[in-house]
């Protein structure tokens, strides 16, 4: 085949799965100088893959946080999940794979250690205790395909922490205790904007349920710290990434475009 009419080919080829693809892409964030005290943040809304990596001091051993496409996610229930993870293990100039758990967020914006965790042991903001709405835990078997990346790694000055899963189960959960305005469930998706409630935590000590039969086995029984930081925004401008494979498509079509101007 002529070597134009092979280029013309190709790009005919691509063209049915160009505005797809011209579209493949995810959200970034980020926020701080790396390695130490900074995020990045990462969505993608095709594939729903959720990355939260984030570099603090040494005293650091875990966190727990809601993300929002935008708004601050403190006092709304039903629209977020909380993720908590635990890096209590880990020990200087060394990596362990920490255990990170997701609950639906719900809704208290609390003044103390107990109140503003309380999503995992109490799933509503109403008067009394309800069950909590648990989501997603790393030490349930079948959500191991789902991790890509979960580590925690003390750097001797720094530590660096990693979360990267597909987040699909997150996005396509139905709260138990839906918002009572009816503000969709978004899970841990954000856009353009980004809004988060984040919360290092020092000092953690955490346990699990150990019974099989238990409907916490698995899930957290305990998750006490000594003190924490803080960083909570609202509607911080994101960067789109395109995806390797879009650029190339893009740069095949501008290729055709070119020989038959010749």
């Amino acid at each position: 085949m002529h070597r134009s009419n092979a280029i013309l080919a190709a790009v005919a080829v691509s063209a049915a799965v160009m505005s797809s693809s011209a579209d493949a892409g995810f959200w970034r964030w980020t926020w701080g100088t790396a390695p130490n005290n900074s995020v990045i943040a990462e969505y993608d809304p095709a594939s729903k893959r959720f990355k939260w990596e984030f570099g603090a001091s040494t005293s650091v051993n875990g966190f727990w946080t809601s993300v929002s496409p935008g708004p601050q996610p403190r006092g709304d229930a039903g629209e977020f999940a909380a993720l908590f993870l635990d890096a209590s293990a880990l020990t200087p100039n060394s990596t362990i794979t920490p255990k990170l758990t997701a609950y639906a967020y719900n809704g208290i914006p609390g003044n103390n250690n107990s109140s503003f965790t309380s999503s995992w042991w109490d799933g509503s903001a109403a008067a009394g205790t309800q069950a909590p709405d648990r989501i997603w835990s790393s030490l349930n078997p079948d959500t191991s395909n789902t991790i890509m990346q979960l580590s925690a790694t003390d750097h001797g000055t720094y530590r660096r922490f990693v979360v990267e899963i597909d987040a699909s189960v997150i996005q396509n959960h139905t709260p138990l205790y839906p918002d009572v305005n009816g503000e969709p469930w978004t899970g841990v998706a954000f856009g353009s904007l980004i809004g988060h409630w984040f919360h290092p935590v020092i000092g953690l000590n955490a346990t699990y349920g150990t019974d099989p039969s238990s409907a916490d086995y698995n899930w957290l029984t305990s998750f006490n710290f000594t003190s924490w930081t803080f960083s909570d925004m609202t509607n911080q401008p994101t960067q789109w990434i395109p995806a390797p494979g879009s650029i190339a498509l893009l740069g095949l079509a501008g290729l055709a475009g070119a020989r038959r101007r010749r």
